[in-house]
């Protein structure tokens, strides 16, 4: 679990790695703000605040519930609405008021608007559906919506944006195969910019400006780059001025199984065009990158842990649809979640599974589980919240409680329990391959797996990346009975370049590089090598921990490749060659091969830079690394 800020005056992207899709950044004053899509999940669109646009925390919600003249949103009569809700918000601040417009596929294009960012909003619905919004004041008091995919419309609106005022004219046609979409519109020196994606998951983000906000506009590509992950580029997004003049891009990007992360990137500007990444280096986009010239602030991310202390949730918990708020409690027992019993047949249908993003690349979330006022039937835990989905639970089944994993609705394991108590702790592991792992424990210190590992996926089912949650409901018919949770905690973030020596390092999880190029093991899945190593190329590491000693390296590597030496510099003033690694020339695919070599026992925190020499070809495919 990490956060981006480096404390070294740098972060790394992604900005925030958790799934916050779609997203729309202002700055309002010296305050940021960032509101991103939710689909079903409720309350929805979260707003977030920044100062230093790297550190981000919630701070309200555009609304508590989606329209209740939909049954589906609340889970009623056995309907779900998963992929549904709040698509693509765009956010902007005038005249002294808060506008957060957005699209639901059922219900079409609503504008919300508030005199503060963290609400209440006073929604509004047009009836009409204007599809991935892009709002815009200009500065002669019109407002506009951009919209569309492939064929982008401009509608105008009334001057109070709450009404249309002249229809959608077309200003813009594409052929692409893919959806030409996510519009942000802006303007700067007299031009309108208009910045949309296409392409979809190795997206590509394009920017159209002209002088007249209806076209004709001249297009350019600005981003192409998958920023070390490969096959998942960076797309739909916009761009925020700061006060000194300095720009930065905003985008998303796909990270399978955590979700679309967002991504910061410093912009350029050349002839009145937005350039984002490294000129000397084919527009590469660097990883990690100096912070905004903003004033410094304490680390901070959107989720976290809850003790459950407090009379109402924390922020960043979301139910999975409208809750029904008779069956949770956070007085029914002071300090504790009380989950109230449902019939439903499975975890996709059990109504008020409290959610929250997961934080990558890896991390674990544990509660406490009281299980003494559950029913027959009942059955209450911790999931993986998404489709497909998995949890680890306490049933009772013939009055007796019993461990239960679940797997998109499918048992797979069950245990008894042998404590005569009615606490248990329950964890969910996450690991940075896609895995969940599932375990318990009775004193908080031992813990025990159960079931096999649990694959997690993105996919269009949702729209969203997997949440952690915490569920009780009764697929048996009855229900009634509760569960109460003391506490849901999870590990302390630490900075995502900072990275211990003795554990495995991934190679591609570099800040700098030059020349390499990275590769999938598994298609969707988040394992990869380093690859097309050539002579003079290199990969730099800011901060490893060699902690109190480190004197060996090992390397995990794949053929087929050329060989020749990996030089292991440290990165510090006087660039020290504490080791090389020779590498054998493997023609064969098939694979792994570790690796090793003494190095000069090196302590304490240091950048690492690695020099590959190669002059028959391309070295070798990377994978990891440590130190011992």
């Amino acid at each position: 679990m990490v956060h981006s800020d480096n404390f070294d005056g740098t972060f790394t992207n992604p900005l925030i790695w958790s799934d916050y899709p779609d997203p729309d950044i202002i700055r309002v004053g010296g305050d940021f703000y960032m509101a991103s899509s939710s689909f079903t999940d409720a309350p929805g669109i979260p707003i977030c605040h920044s100062r230093d646009l790297v550190n981000w925390k919630i701070i309200g919600y555009v609304y508590d519930c989606l329209p209740e003249s939909n049954p589906a949103y609340s889970m009623l009569d056995g309907t779900v609405a998963y992929r549904g809700g709040s698509w693509a918000p765009s956010l902007r601040y005038h005249d002294g008021k808060f506008h957060v417009c957005f699209c639901t596929p059922a219900e079409g294009f609503f504008m919300a608007v508030s005199e503060r960012p963290e609400g209440p909003y006073a929604l509004t619905a047009f009836g009409t559906e204007l599809y991935d919004p892009g709002l815009f004041f200009d500065d002669n008091g019109r407002v506009f919506v951009a919209h569309g995919a492939n064929t982008i419309r401009i509608t105008e609106l009334t001057s109070d944006a709450l009404a249309i005022k002249t229809p959608g004219k077309v200003i813009y046609e594409t052929a692409f195969g893919t959806p030409f979409e996510g519009s942000h519109l802006h303007k700067r020196n007299g031009w309108y910019y208009l910045c949309c994606t296409c392409r979809g998951y190795n997206g590509i983000e394009v920017c159209l400006r002209s002088r007249n906000i209806y076209g004709p506009y001249e297009a350019r590509l600005i981003s192409a780059d998958d920023m070390n992950y490969e096959g998942a580029g960076l797309h739909q997004g916009g761009f925020v001025d700061l006060e000194n003049g300095e720009t930065w891009f905003f985008m998303f990007q796909d990270r399978d199984f955590i979700g679309r992360v967002p991504v910061l990137l410093r912009v350029t500007w050349q002839d009145g065009w937005p350039l984002i990444g490294d000129h000397v280096n084919f527009w590469r986009i660097p990883v990690t990158q100096e912070k905004p010239s903003l004033p410094s602030v304490p680390v901070s991310l959107p989720g976290g842990g809850d003790e459950f202390d407090e009379q109402q949730l924390g922020l960043q918990w979301q139910w999975n649809h409208n809750p029904d708020d008779t069956r949770w409690s956070l007085s029914a027992r002071s300090g504790l979640l009380r989950l109230t019993s449902a019939p439903a047949p499975d975890l996709l249908h059990a109504r008020n599974t409290l959610t929250q993003k997961i934080v990558g690349p890896e991390s674990h979330a544990t509660t406490l589980l009281d299980f003494s006022g559950m029913a027959e039937g009942d059955i209450a835990g911790i999931c993986i919240q998404n489709i497909p989905c998995a949890f680890l639970g306490v049933e009772i089944r013939n009055a007796e409680p019993l461990l239960v994993m679940d797997r998109n609705g499918s048992e797979c394991a069950v245990e008894g329990l042998s404590s005569v108590g009615s606490t248990i702790q329950l964890r969910v592991t996450v690991t940075t391959n896609g895995e969940a792992l599932f375990s318990w424990s009775f004193d908080g210190e031992t813990f025990h797996f159960i079931g096999e590992p649990f694959v997690m996926e993105f996919t269009v089912k949702t729209f969203l990346g997997n949440k952690f949650g915490l569920f009780c409901f009764n697929r048996s018919g009855g229900g009634g009975g509760y569960a109460d949770f003391d506490w849901f905690r999870l590990p302390e973030a630490k900075p995502s370049n900072l990275f211990h020596a003795g554990e495995w390092i991934p190679a591609c999880r570099y800040d700098a590089e030059r020349g390499v190029d990275t590769h999938r093991i598994e298609q969707k899945r988040p394992r990869q090598l380093l690859i097309r190593i050539s002579d003079g190329d290199w990969v730099r590491f800011n901060q490893i921990d060699f902690g109190f000693g480190s004197t060996r390296l090992e390397a995990r590597v794949r053929g087929p490749g050329s060989g020749g030496e990996i030089h292991f510099y440290l990165g510090d003033a006087d660039q020290k060659r504490i080791g090389v690694l020779q590498i054998p020339a493997i023609s064969s695919a098939d694979g792994e091969q570790t690796l090793a070599c003494s190095i000069i026992s090196t302590l304490g925190i240091h950048p690492l830079e690695m020099r590959f020499f190669c002059p028959f070809g391309d070295l070798i495919r990377f994978e990891e690394f440590r130190f011992l």
